[in-house]
């Protein structure tokens, strides 16, 4: 029954969003009549919705939690900004992955870790990557380095990402969650559409193109021009009340 009434919540929050986004464009260069808007509906709802058309990926959004979490944690537990599915598709040679983490850091905090392993579940880092938790829980960000080889278009990938807190004894709770990402070719309509709009909503012809991890970013990184499609977007994991807090991007450990 919550897994029922979240899928209601979420598919209301999107037409929201998509609302609000197409009203507000009516007199821009992405114009889109009405069978095209109705398309469009339906393919960022499927994606926003978590289809389950991926098949064999697999993965969680939400670490689990324990009874030996850091005190500074709440209700919330570490979360993937993902689809249900787990997943996304990216045009980025090197995107950036996004996160809440329920809890901050200091100079002493074991280092967040984060793995990409092939279809082959190969590893194609050189190693893990360990980067430094910011001061305060929030949404977070982290970026491929370009010292890594770059994502292959065409090809899945599998991420994981931990975190350790500190419980009152003194003893470390490890967190993770897991999910894929797949590296699509930009079509040359999508391209052409991204010229249109310029800075003016450059996520929609995003969107429209189901590509998850350019939608993200372009919305937290102009979270001030898009408030409202960023408060909903955080709305679908229950993080709206981060929606005028900073974003923080993870700085690699040496």
């Amino acid at each position: 029954m919550l897994r029922k009434q979240l899928l209601i919540r979420q598919s209301t929050v999107v037409i929201c969003t998509l609302t609000t986004a197409f009203c507000g464009n009516f007199l821009s260069p992405i114009f889109v009549d009405k069978a095209q808007a109705q398309n469009v509906f339906e393919r960022v709802g499927r994606m926003f919705g978590g289809s389950k058309t991926e098949g064999n990926a697999s993965g969680r959004s939400r670490g689990g939690a324990t009874r030996s979490q850091c005190s500074q944690m709440d209700s919330k537990s570490l979360i993937a900004l993902v689809p249900q599915d787990n997943g996304g598709s990216t045009t980025q040679e090197y995107p950036k992955f996004w996160f809440y983490v329920p809890f901050g850091g200091t100079s002493e905090s074991p280092p967040v870790k984060f793995r990409l392993l092939d279809e082959q579940k190969k590893s194609v880092l050189t190693k893990p990557l360990q980067f430094s938790l910011p001061e305060t829980k929030g949404i977070v960000s982290l970026s491929l380095p370009s010292t890594e080889k770059p994502l292959l278009t065409g090809k899945k990938y599998y991420w994981y990402f931990n975190i350790t807190c500190v419980n009152d004894k003194g003893l470390n709770t490890n967190i993770s969650v897991n999910g894929w990402i797949q590296k699509v070719g930009a079509s040359p309509e999508l391209v052409q559409k991204i010229k249109q709009t310029g800075n003016q909503q450059e996520y929609i012809p995003y969107a429209e193109n189901n590509i998850w991890y350019e939608t993200v970013s372009l919305l937290a990184l102009n979270r001030t021009s898009y408030q409202q499609e960023w408060t909903k977007l955080l709305s679908l994991f229950e993080l709206e009340e981060f929606a005028n807090s900073p974003v923080y991007e993870l700085k690699l450990k040496q």
